[in-house]
């Protein structure tokens, strides 16, 4: 496990989610945490967030963790989610940006709001770019890290959430801009593209949706927030020191292999 003392760390989307458990950004900050990190825990669902914190703190110290109600699509909050952090915590050295949505209106282009587009654009993208520059400053001086949450969706369509694969993409080609622009000062900046993961949402799918996203992985099984974690962890440790401006797919195997290959199968085929 990467040691993170000395660090602190802020991730958006980090709760535990009832029913369902932890979701990414919940398992990425108790990953973090278990490393030595202090973190602050920011998401519009206070309570999850205050719940992990009070987890992270009985099993970690007094002191590991606090919850900032935060709504990332608002630029003020963001500055209040920094400055708090640095009055209790100390001054971040590890961003992570997990925080998003796929809500039911981020439909087919032919049928989309616009309100429902820039929704998903200021949740997905936009906070991406606000907690990035706000924690800039500090990340600048310790040499610090940012890593954000892309999607295989950034890499490939689907037949809806336009939005979300847009706001995906964006996220990839911000993580790369970022690194360009900060990295001969020691900041680094990557981002992880994660599949269909057994979130707490992925969780309440009907059975039949589970078995189309499983078809077509090359694992036995669908990614954990756990596994997912582990990697964000990774990318925001030291021991990733020689990677940036990266996006690392952590999708099972999903978007490596022809398109074909799952309907090879149930007609039997082993080679293709």
């Amino acid at each position: 496990m990467p040691t993170f003392t000395d660090k602190v760390a802020i991730v958006t989307g980090a709760t535990t989610v009832d029913p369902g458990g932890l979701n990414i950004g919940g398992a990425t900050a108790v990953e973090l945490a278990a490393g030595g990190a202090k973190v602050a825990l920011a998401d519009i669902n206070i309570a999850g967030a205050q719940a992990l914190a009070e987890l992270l703190n009985s099993c970690h110290g007094t002191g590991t963790a606090i919850a900032v109600e935060t709504d990332v699509r608002s630029e003020e909050q963001f500055e209040r989610l920094v400055a708090t952090t640095v009055e209790q915590l100390g001054e971040p050295t590890i961003t992570i940006n997990v925080a998003g949505i796929f809500p039911p209106d981020d439909t087919e282009i032919a049928t989309m709001t616009v309100e429902a587009w820039d929704n998903v654009m200021a949740v997905n993208l936009r906070s991406v770019m606000l907690l990035s520059k706000h924690t800039l400053p500090y990340l600048r001086k310790a040499g610090g890290t940012i890593v954000s949450t892309a999607s295989t969706h950034g890499s490939a369509g689907d037949t809806s959430l336009s939005g979300y694969g847009a706001s995906k993409a964006g996220v990839i080609a911000l993580t790369k801009f970022l690194a360009t622009q900060y990295g001969l000062e020691g900041v680094r900046c990557n981002a992880v593209s994660p599949g269909t993961t057994q979130s707490p949402p992925a969780q309440q799918l009907p059975q039949q949706i589970k078995d189309i996203f499983q078809r077509q992985n090359l694992n036995p099984s669908m990614p954990t927030p756990e596994q997912q974690a582990k990697v964000f962890a990774f990318l925001a440790s030291d021991d990733s020191a020689g990677i940036n401006g990266q996006e690392v797919k952590v999708d099972a195997g999903l978007l490596s292999h022809q398109p074909m290959v799952a309907d090879m199968r149930a007609l039997g085929a082993t080679t293709v």
